[in-house]
């Protein structure tokens, strides 16, 4: 007969020891105390909420989250760029992109080519600075003439 019991109790152990090993799923919200009362976070959404106590009841009054007004301008302007492209029939307008031609080298990025124009007045340029850099290295001319031997 004490044989028979200890398979059963073998048995009860190892049937209720996954129910005692199993953890207790955390709850929604989770609270920490501050000097103010208590920070309560919802573990699903991520809001934050300050809760105290006033005239005997607990109150929670929502944190401002600066990422949610961030986020909130981010959509804004990008729905204000895409309508203004719209108005300028450019749908490419606004990557950067300047006058010239611009093309595609296959991986999606673009490259640019200078005007004339632009080319012209970099040459200029150019030609500017190495006039100056080379009266900056010659000797400046002498008054006298040379002798002739």
């Amino acid at each position: 007969m004490r044989i028979l019991r200890f398979p059963a109790v073998i048995l009860a152990v190892l049937v209720a020891f996954p129910a005692l090993a199993q953890e207790t799923a955390p709850g929604r919200y989770t609270m920490t105390p501050t000097a103010e009362g208590l920070l309560r976070l919802d573990t699903q959404t991520g809001e934050v909420s300050l809760c105290s106590k006033l005239a005997g009841n607990w109150t929670c009054r929502s944190v401002p989250d600066d990422r949610i007004a961030l986020e909130n301008e981010i959509d804004r302007l990008n729905a204000e760029n895409r309508r203004l492209r719209v108005e300028l029939g450019k749908p490419g307008a606004g990557d950067g992109e300047k006058q010239g031609q611009s093309n595609q080298d296959g991986k999606g990025s673009k490259w640019w080519l200078p005007s004339d124009r632009e080319v012209a007045e970099f040459k200029s340029f150019l030609e500017k600075m190495m006039r100056g850099f080379k009266a900056l290295v010659e000797p400046p001319p002498e008054d006298k003439p040379e002798k002739q031997l």
